[in-house]
This record gives structure tokens, sequence and C-alpha cells, in this order.
């Protein structure tokens, strides 16, 4: 595992992780489509690792019986998933400071049946569908 340090955009949030690995994972839920406001929620693997040295302006919403997210209060960015019943917490690698690029490899789109028809990745990705997490 390699140490990391991270923050929101106006650094109100600020953590340190140890990542899994350099996976790169999207999700194309509805509810990750909604509140990312993009094509859906890209993130690397951090596990139980996650701790947070700044707290100012995070909050943390239920979204499901199974899930949270983080997002910061005050700018907006969105800071994690976390699966609650194996604490893992899920990060954008775009608030990852000093992470090394070129080892991020993206492998996965999940809950791909739900995927709008207007854009496609040109990655070769596994693609899992909701049934895959029933």
């Amino acid at each position: 595992m390699t140490h990391y340090k991270g923050a929101c955009f106006c650094e109100s949030v600020q953590f340190e992780l140890d990542l899994e690995n350099f996976g790169l994972t999207v999700c194309h839920c509805s509810m990750c489509r909604k509140l990312t406001g993009s094509t859906g929620f890209a993130s690397l693997e951090a596990g139980g690792n996650v701790h947070f040295t700044k707290t100012d302006g995070l909050s943390i919403l239920n979204s499901s019986e199974v899930g949270e997210r983080g997002f910061c209060h005050k700018c907006g960015t969105s800071l994690f998933y976390r699966f609650k019943p194996t604490n893992e917490y899920f990060v954008p690698p775009a608030i990852i400071s000093d992470l090394p690029e070129e080892k991020i490899t993206f492998i996965e789109e999940i809950f791909y049946d739900n995927k709008p028809c207007y854009y496609e990745f040109s990655n070769d990705t596994v693609k899992k569908n909701e049934v895959d997490f029933q």
C-alpha cells in the first residue's frame, strides 16, 4: 500500500489514505451520476485506510442502507463513497495529492446497465450490471 494525502477544493476537508491498488472504477448508477453531476463516480479503493486531519467542511449524506457519501459543504467537492458493511472507502483520484497518474489503470465500470446512452468510454474494462450486486 502507498500513503497519500488529499483535500477538497477549498481545503476545508483534508485526509490521509492508503490505496489498496491503482485500479480505477467508474460507477454509472443514477445516484452517483446525480450526486457528481457527471457521467458517474470515478474512484480508487482505499479500504478502511482513510484518516481525516481537517473536517471543517465535511458533511456526510446517508445515501442508502449500505452506503454514505462525503462531500465538502463549503466548496461542493465530492470526497468519498463509504460502503458501510465493510467500512471501505472509495475516493476520487482528482482529490489525491501527488498521485502517480501513470500507475492508474481504468479497470471496471459498475452498474453498467444504468449508464445512459449518450456516452461510452473507449477503455477496455470489466463491466458489471446491477444484478451482479444483488
